[in-house]
């Protein structure tokens, strides 16, 4: 008999109304980052995100971030190389009483053109009050 399929592992994800207009609603409402971050707000809220879809954040990145312990999902989620999937939602971990889930901490480009800022940098910022270069 063969194996019985294992489903995906997914964690629950929580989007906070104010989280998201800071760091969606500033995009222009036609931009690409904009529409791709629509397209997955839904199906991370009623489904999760897959857990073998999450990647953890570098603790100290080149550019001066710090962002120990938060995970990244590059958007648009799907089986794509990450190179071909130039935005990001970063998560931090959260618990409430018994039950654990993802909160939503930035979103944006991963690599953005100079004078731009990368999500990483957006996440630093919403961590420590500033970007990591002031």
């Amino acid at each position: 008999m063969p194996a019985a399929a294992r489903a995906p592992i997914r964690v629950p994800v929580e989007i906070d109304e104010t989280t998201w207009e800071q760091e969606v609603g500033r995009l222009g409402s036609r931009s690409p980052a904009r529409i791709a971050a629509q397209r997955e707000r839904r199906r991370l809220e009623q489904e999760g995100v897959e857990l073998s879809q999450l990647r953890d954040c570098d603790e100290a990145g080149a550019d001066g971030t710090s962002l120990p312990g938060l995970y990244k999902v590059y958007v648009p989620i799907d089986s794509r190389p990450a190179s071909s999937r130039p935005f990001a939602f970063v998560f931090s971990a959260a618990r409430q009483q018994d039950r654990a889930f993802l909160r939503l901490v930035a979103f944006g480009e991963r690599h953005p053109p100079q004078r731009t800022r990368s999500v990483y940098q957006r996440a630093h910022k919403r961590l420590h009050g500033r970007y990591p270069d002031q």
